[in-house]
């Protein structure tokens, strides 16, 4: 019995070790796993989306394969919209954003994009019984749109008075607004919609109005300088696209059918059927009621009758839809250009005539000078994956040698099989646009100047009054040697005194065209600061300056001045105003830092203010928002847009009647 007792023993202990040793081995064959927090926005079927607490589709299956290779372990963070994810991983909150729409200037946000993972088309969808509407509805300016946001340019269709559109925020929502009748079109990702509806068992209810009206891609976005995570990510990508994955993630997740093919095929299926059925009657009944042929034959004919009022009404269908499409290309006010390969113009709408002014249609886009001078530096980018010409600005001399300035976008134009077969020039007159831009930044420097102006009068005022005071003392005083010595010592001085305030204030108030050269932040800060210092000295305020020597950034600096100054003089206000409405005894405090860091100079402004909210933050920097009684609501826009102009980022934060703190970070290769 003791030695079967020790042998069980022996053999437990034996399984034991064996156990560990299995671990210990298994861990060594996986290595290190790492876990990757990742941004999702749960509602773009069949792409990403969440059901029955999982979260399932076409760029789950990709990550969660690049995730097994690597090692990592996936947690999923939900996000409500695109905005949300992107400050999360800008936070560091999260490590990768899934399913992002691909923008090639991410990389300017400090951010930057994998390969893409993912592409499909944006098409106009509506309700098979709608179409014959759709006409009146263009006509009266009563057609309703649904679309989601950053899909599609909004110049593409916001100034169409025939189209009334709703922007949301999911693609899902957009599908909701439309089953329930509150959007007569949705215009969406193709592959999304029509995924949701034959989830919805209601595919045969709608028909496609408009097909790729622009194409759409996704792809994975990480912190810009997380290499190691992007290249990762990047070999995955390209692993499962050569070892054949792709192709089965993508056969489960897509169906791919022509969808309006398939509507008219089952259509002319139904109408053989029918006819099919109507000739089997008639033969049967010829055959069998010989008597009845004559009332049988007159029946089958006004049938046959209704069946080709049918198809009448179908062919004008189809017309209506092919009218609403040239509708859409014909009445868009951009103008819309589509060109193959070799350049020849396949496509010329209305306002693009009327913006070229040409008296016939060109056969090549280089016959046209504005459109040469747009493309002749792309030559050898247009038709290259990796590149595309998104909100680009050109200003052009025509006959007449007025300036005119436009905006235009590139979009490729894809075969069947996915190649590049062309591109979509769309371009725009923004001469008054850019005009009212002017104005409005000349408007808020104009009130920015009132406002030094009348602190630089009586700093100007004191050294005149010291000038003239020696002068009338000159008859009294001229054979005093001490006078004189007095009078070329300080009457210089006041001279230079005058003349440096009068110059910075006629640099910061001349206008001066974009001209980017190098600045050295301690001048340009010092130049800000005499301008606004005779503000200062009569409030209750202390300012402090630390700036380190030789810092040098790349800019406009009229530009950059002007913003400095727009931020000191909101600073200024929101202090006298906590003086007003606190009574504060012991004077504010106000600073200017400015330091160099890795890869950052920075400029950070901070003021003991009346502060903001969370919310007002948010909306500081859109245009015409203002906390003041009589402000225009244009500095902190126009100083972002400013900062956006140099390469820079504006950063603020703010506590209610504690603090605000504004950061301007430009690059140091700009330098």
């Amino acid at each position: 019995m003791i030695r079967v007792l020790n042998k069980i023993k022996y053999i437990t202990k034996v399984i034991i070790v064996s156990f560990f040793l299995i671990i210990l081995m298994q861990n060594e064959v996986k290595g290190v796993e790492t876990i990757i927090r990742v941004a999702i926005e749960p509602k773009l079927p069949p792409y990403q989306f969440e059901e029955n607490g999982k979260y399932l589709g076409l760029h789950i299956d990709i990550l969660e394969k690049i995730a097994e290779e690597y090692n990592f372990i996936i947690e999923y963070i939900p996000m409500n919209n695109s905005d949300e994810s992107h400050e999360a991983l800008r936070l560091g909150k999260v490590d990768v954003i899934l399913g992002d729409i691909y923008n090639n200037n991410t990389s300017n946000d400090g951010e930057e994009a994998t390969d893409i993972i993912s592409q499909s088309s944006i098409f106009m969808i509506t309700l098979d019984k709608d179409i014959k509407n759709l006409k009146n509805k263009i006509e009266y300016g009563k057609l309703n749109a649904v679309l989601q946001d950053e899909t599609i340019s909004y110049s593409y269709i916001r100034e169409m008075s025939a189209i009334r559109y709703t922007i949301v925020s999911n693609q899902i929502r957009a599908f909701e607004l439309l089953k329930s009748n509150r959007a007569d079109v949705l215009i969406g990702v193709k592959e999304s919609i029509l995924y949701q509806l034959r989830k919805s068992n209601i595919e045969d209810d709608y028909i496609i109005v408009r097909n790729y009206m622009v194409p759409i891609e996704y792809a994975m976005v990480v912190k810009k300088g997380n290499s190691e995570l992007l290249n990762k990510l990047n070999r995955g990508i390209q692993e499962i696209r050569l070892n054949g994955d792709y192709e089965k993630f993508y056969e489960k997740w897509i169906y791919e059918v022509d969808y309006q093919l398939y509507g008219t095929i089952r259509r002319i299926v139904i109408i053989i059927l029918i006819i099919l059925l109507i000739i089997t009657i008639v033969f049967i009944v010829i055959i069998r009621i010989n008597k009845l042929l004559k009332s049988q034959v007159e029946q089958k004919t006004a049938e046959l009758k209704k069946i080709n009022i049918d198809l009448e009404n179908q062919i004008i269908e189809t017309r209506n839809s092919s009218e609403l499409n040239n509708r859409i290309v014909e009445n868009s006010p951009s103008g819309i250009i589509v060109f193959d390969r070799e350049f020849n113009i396949t496509l010329f709408n209305k306002s693009a005539w009327d913006l070229t002014k040409v008296s016939q249609m060109p056969k090549n886009i280089f016959d046209i000078k504005l459109f040469e001078n747009i493309l002749q530096d792309k030559l050898n980018k247009i038709f290259e994956d990796n590149y595309k010409f998104i909100n680009r600005e050109i200003t052009f001399e025509n006959k007449e040698r007025e300036k005119i300035s436009y905006r235009y976008n590139i979009y490729h134009l894809y075969d069947f099989d996915g190649s590049i077969r062309g591109a979509i020039l769309t371009i725009e007159d923004v001469t008054k646009e850019l005009r009212i831009k002017e104005q409005a930044h000349e408007k808020e420097k104009n009130i920015a100047l009132n406002q030094i102006i009348a602190g630089l009068a009586h700093e100007i005022r004191n050294p005149l009054t010291s000038i003239r005071t020696f002068m009338e003392l000159i008859p009294l005083k001229k054979g005093n040697q001490q006078f004189q010595d007095q009078l070329a010592e300080y009457v210089p001085k006041e001279v230079d005194r005058v003349n440096n305030l009068i110059n910075n204030l006629l640099d910061y108030a001349k206008p001066c065209p974009n001209n980017k050269e190098r600045i050295l932040v301690d001048e340009i800060i010092q130049s800000c600061t005499v301008l606004i210092k005779p503000i200062i000295e009569h409030e209750n305020i202390n300012l402090n300056i630390s700036v380190e020597n030789n810092l040098m950034i790349k800019g406009d600096k009229n530009q950059i001045k002007q913003s400095l100054i727009n931020i000191l003089l909101n600073g200024l206000d929101a202090m006298q105003r906590k003086n007003e409405e606190k009574e504060t005894k012991s004077p504010l405090n106000m600073g200017i830092k400015a330091w160099a860091t890795e890869h950052y100079i920075n400029i950070e402004i901070y003021d003991e203010g009346i502060g903001m909210t969370q919310d007002e933050i948010k909306k500081s920097v859109e245009p015409f928002f203002t906390t003041k009684s009589e402000g225009t609501g244009l500095g902190l826009a126009l100083t972002k847009q400013f900062v956006e102009e140099n390469e820079g980022i504006l950063i603020i934060e703010s506590e209610l009647w504690e603090y605000t703190k504004i950061t301007l970070k430009f690059r140091r290769n700009n330098g």
